[in-house]
């Protein structure tokens, strides 16, 4: 059964649990029951055992169990330190630089280093260059790029920019931890808008471009105080446009927002656009949520669309995909919110926990959701939930991967983040495996989760491959559920594999009312689309899904489902799947619907000649019956007609010959091959042969002669 995706946890600062991960690791091989070959000696029997275990067997798998503490790295020590830091000290920041380095900044202005191979900590840097050098040790938000670091306060309206003069000197990604101090740079500060002498958790984010930064705080707490009265917009404002291009930092506008902000950044597709989800309320007093856009038009930032979305408790976190058309809400009362720009619709879904924390996949298949007490539920992006279990010999998938199962959870979960760099940078084979998550506990532990994909899906957890592992296992609802959320103007091509392979799949079934809707379903994301398909996607795609819709249609007609193979063939408008139920009903003593069947037959046959006759009429002029008639007298057969009369399948080798004719053939036999053209349509096949091979003998001798 799909819906489970086995993980490993690894832990980055592992020091004070490594006494309980042994005794874990210890329970755990001790249940294989080693012990049955020397009763005698069974502790000694386990030692050895447990021995050869961690020393060769964890190693050889690239597990170290114990971490080396040789110089100049000493690493051992080295998590010692940072450990001690994520207790005693406030983390504000984490992220990834890129998939091998992750970045952890504390109040203080210490940073922290973390270099990776896979879920495996190779290295590690604590730079305390900015210790002491800034006006305050209550860093609040920050911004880490190559070229600048930018701070926020939460008890100074200033921000702080710190420009390095001097470039990092490797060109490894792999090996760029210098420190700040190998880096010249210059610390420089600015006064921002908001309230005075308030304390507050300043947000900071940067645009792809990294030339424009938001600053944006809560706006719940923001009404003038007795002592502190506020006069003015510059006091009021919440949401900050700063430019940060030339080598300083600049206020470019403010606003204050309408409501209260819960998240806000910039968009990925648009360097210049920022998304803000804020907390609004109904007429009815009933919580919403508000997905605004703010256009940056000429260093000014102002709304340009809201959407309001009803919610059923308030919500608590939020998280958008990586094309930005989807926004998953997680809401007080465990419900998690699906909002789908390009439909206009709005799933929901319960999920097993409190939604604090919501990370989406990069390749947008999958997102997880946390919950402060460390447990972890996995949905693919049309709400289903998927099952997840840690490494072991015997199934046994969960719904919610708890931690507290695994060691003791003395904090709360704060963050959970793939290993994805921030500010994407296009993949030159689009082959970028993101299988990493970051797992980062109040004052710790610091973990990853390495999520095992296998080779099937070549490590890959996108839309495909989520539809081809449902089909794989005959979950077709959850795979056409996805399919219903995919867009055919943007990713058309992962759009007709994923209908492709699931009408592949029903097709080799025995046809069941559940299969027969099944079929229509995901025919229907093309034929019938929630909204309106691009002329230029249905032109690409309707003549290979069209062959699809005739295998469908002839799938009805073997298991007697006339009624519906009727109606598809009226929608295809195809004389010969006519024809074909005409013969099938004959057979099965359906005399009347054979009647019908043939009749549309005719119709069409009949509206086919009409059309053509009229195309002919139309562009080819009157033929004289003489030699005197050059090609050059003739009018150009037109194109554009043939899109028209090539939709009709009983007439395509019929007019595609005409056209050749009309051009290469003398003038002398242009009567003759549309003769021949109509005689067809009026003869029987037999005749029409025979009558083709005298003209054509006729030709012979005229060319001849």
């Amino acid at each position: 059964m799909f819906k489970v995706i086995p993980t490993n946890l690894s832990f980055l600062v592992t020091t004070a649990k490594e006494a309980q991960l042994k005794e874990h690791f210890f329970v755990l091989y001790t249940h294989r029951s080693l012990y049955t070959y020397a009763q005698t000696d069974k502790h000694t029997h386990i030692y050895i055992h447990i021995c050869l275990f961690f020393v060769f067997y964890l190693p050889a798998r690239d597990y170290p169990w114990i971490l080396k503490n040789k110089r100049p790295e000493k690493l051992r020590d080295t998590l010692k330190e940072v450990e001690d830091l994520m207790q005693n000290s406030q983390c504000v920041l984490s992220k990834w630089k890129n998939k091998h380095i992750c970045q952890l900044l504390f109040h203080s202005g210490v940073l922290v280093s973390l270099s990776l191979s896979g879920p495996q900590l190779e290295k590690v840097v604590i730079d305390r260059t900015l210790v002491g050098k800034l006006i305050s040790d209550t860093i609040s938000d920050a911004v880490l790029t190559d070229s600048f670091i930018i701070l926020s306060f939460g008890d100074h309206n200033q921000l702080c920019f710190i420009q390095f003069t001097k470039k990092m000197g490797s060109p490894d990604v792999n090996k760029r931890l210098e420190k700040l101090s190998c880096l010249d740079f210059k610390i420089s500060y600015i006064d921002i808008p908001g309230p005075e002498g308030r304390r507050m958790k300043r947000h900071l984010a940067i645009n792809c471009m990294q030339d424009m930064v938001v600053c944006w705080w809560s706006a719940t707490n923001d009404g003038a105080w007795p002592w502190s009265p506020i006069s003015c917009e510059r006091d009021r404002a919440n949401l900050l446009l700063l430019g940060c291009a030339r080598g300083k930092l600049e206020v470019l506008s403010f606003v204050r927002t309408e409501w209260d902000p819960l998240d806000a950044s910039f968009s990925t597709n648009e360097p210049y656009q920022v998304h803000t989800v804020e907390h609004s309320i109904s007429a009815n007093k009933e919580p919403m949520a508000d997905s605004c856009v703010y256009e940056c038009v000429r260093n000014k930032i102002q709304c340009a669309a809201v959407t309001r979305i009803p919610l059923r408790a308030k919500a608590i976190s939020c998280c958008r995909n990586v094309t930005e058309d989807k926004l998953v809400l997680g809401c007080e009362d465990s419900s998690i919110i699906l909002y789908e720009a390009y439909n206009k619709v709005t799933l929901l879904a319960q999920a097993e926990l409190l939604p604090a924390l919501i990370s989406y996949h990069p390749c947008g298949a999958v997102f997880l959701v946390g919950s402060s007490q460390g447990e972890l539920q996995l949905f693919d992006t049309a709400l289903s939930p998927i099952k997840m279990q840690l490494l072991a010999e015997d199934y046994s998938p969960e719904t919610t991967l708890q931690f507290s199962k695994h060691f003791d959870v003395s904090s709360s979960l704060i963050q959970i983040q793939w290993a994805a760099p921030q500010v994407a940078s296009p993949s030159t084979d689009g082959t970028d495996i993101h299988d990493l998550l970051l797992v980062r506990f109040d004052t710790g532990p610091l973990g990853v989760l390495h999520f095992k994909l296998g080779v099937i899906t070549r490590g890959q957890l996108g839309l495909v491959e989520i539809i081809h592992q449902y089909i794989r296992y005959d979950e077709v609802h959850e795979a056409i559920s996805v399919l219903n959320t995919m867009n055919w103007n943007t990713m058309g091509c992962q759009c007709y594999i994923s209908l492709t392979a699931i009408v592949n799949h029903l097709l080799k079934q025995k046809l069941t009312p559940e299969r027969e809707a099944q079929l229509e379903a995901s025919l229907g994301t093309f034929y019938a689309p929630t909204r309106p398909l691009l002329d230029a996607t249905v032109l690409e795609y309707r003549n290979p899904i069209s062959r699809y819709a005739r295998r469908f249609f002839h799938h009805l007609l073997r298991y007697q489902r006339f009624e519906k193979a009727f109606l598809l063939a009226v929608d295809i408008g195809a004389r010969d799947l006519f024809m074909d139920i005409h013969y099938v009903a004959l057979d099965k003593g359906e005399l009347a619907l054979a009647e019908v069947a043939k009749k549309k037959a005719n119709d069409i046959d009949a509206e086919s000649i009409t059309t053509g006759i009229a195309s002919l009429i139309t562009f080819v002029p009157p033929l004289i019956p003489n030699d005197s008639l050059h090609l050059s007298s003739l009018v150009p057969y037109p194109r554009r007609s043939f899109p028209l009369l090539m939709t009709k399948p009983s007439t395509p080798h019929f007019l595609l010959f005409l056209d050749t004719c009309i051009f290469v053939l003398p003038s002398r036999f242009k009567l003759t091959v549309l003769a021949f053209y109509f005689m067809a349509r009026f003869l029987p096949p037999s005749f029409a042969i025979i009558s083709l091979c005298n003209m054509l003998m006729a030709c012979l001798k005229n060319v001849v002669q």
